[in-house]
């Protein structure tokens, strides 16, 4: 028979080994490990800013991997998928540091079969939610090399993230935000150009079949506008149509660009002219392009002319965006395509008695 002794050490030593096979499964799955210090997701990569040439994000969209690749060339940061469009250096920047901010909170789960949860699967998974971003010195070396995963909000209302060294088993939660990556807008200034109507003279606007629709500036008063070849037996589509017309640039602004190569601006396809009060003329074309799901899409093409007599104003406008509009290729929006290709068909109706 035990004594009363040795049942105490049978049970110290059963109670310890059933803590370490518990503590063991917790590690070998969702242990939770505190972070007391907040310690930085990546260390010293603030001091490396200088250092990074190129910054890759990639991501799953239905079963493929997409990316873009911001590349500094000359000082200058280039979208590289979008041949070589200007990124804005800011933007860059703030994103960078973001990553840089991010704080680890705890450890989470280091198994695989639980990463969708936390959004940090491998990007090459069908269905992964995760983004993964990499950092790359000047001679391609990896100063970051991570999965971005799904956003969260702390106690405190703070935001928080998962994440996971691409090269790690274990993911974590960290304070901090990163942005949206997930678009070409997310990392350049999307505008186009900005001419208020305001500033408009006159507009000419030739549909494919030849049509042209005149808009003239006749005084300064609330309504300064008139279609000036209105057909007899018309009248305007709506209260609003000369506003959208003589709106046309103003904040304009892409949803995607690139370079023209490999497109053709046909004059069939009819144009826009825009002429300033101040001497400018603003010119579009337009182009039909296909799609990478093979539906035709409208790019657009904008040139300036300034005229002898340009206003000082005039001339900087032109000299700041010049060089920039007559090397890219932009496709707008739907509704502000509209706007520049209204016909007299789309801005006219018949008109009604009395």
């Amino acid at each position: 028979m035990l004594s009363l002794r040795s049942l105490g050490i049978l049970a110290s030593v059963t109670g310890a080994v059933l803590l370490a096979a518990v503590l063991a499964v917790l590690w070998r799955h969702d242990a939770t490990i505190s972070v007391l210090d907040n310690a930085p997701a990546f260390p010293g990569l603030e001091q490396q800013i200088p250092d990074i040439a190129r910054v890759e994000m990639s991501w799953n969209k239905d079963g493929a991997v997409e990316q873009v690749s911001i590349v500094r060339e000359d000082g200058t940061w280039r979208i590289a998928e979008q041949g070589g469009y200007p990124a804005d250096t800011g933007r860059v920047r703030d994103f960078i540091l973001s990553l840089a901010e991010l704080t680890l909170v705890e450890a989470k789960t280091a198994d695989p079969a639980r990463y969708a949860r936390l959004g940090v699967s491998d990007v090459t998974e069908a269905g992964s939610g995760a983004t993964r971003v990499r950092l790359l010195g000047r001679g391609g070396d990896a100063i970051v090399d991570a999965l971005i995963g799904s956003d969260r909000t702390s106690g405190s209302g703070g935001a928080m993230l998962y994440l996971r060294q691409n090269k790690d088993a274990r993911s974590w939660l960290a304070h901090g935000q990163v942005d949206d990556v997930h678009r070409v807008a997310s990392w350049t200034d999307e505008a186009v150009v900005d001419i208020g109507a305001d500033r408009i003279q006159e507009i000419h606007l030739t549909s494919p079949s030849g049509e042209v629709l005149e808009v003239r500036r006749m005084d300064d008063s609330e309504k300064p506008f008139k279609l000036m070849n209105m057909p007899e037996g018309r009248q305007l589509a709506t209260f609003y149509t000369v506003n959208e017309i003589t709106d046309g640039l103003s904040e304009l602004k892409f949803e995607n660009v690139r370079a023209m190569q490999g497109m053709t601006f046909e004059p069939s396809l009819g144009n826009a002219i825009y002429q300033t009060r101040s001497g400018l003329t603003v010119i579009v074309d337009f182009a039909e392009v296909p799609g990478a799901d093979g539906v035709m899409e409208t790019w657009t093409h904008f040139s300036i002319n300034v005229a002898p007599d340009a206003t000082e104003e005039a001339k900087s406008f032109a000299a700041a965006n010049v060089e920039r509009l007559s090397s890219w290729a932009y496709r707008l929006s739907d509704s502000r395509l509209q706007r520049l290709r209204h016909s007299m068909e789309s801005a006219t109706k018949p008109a009604t008695e009395g």
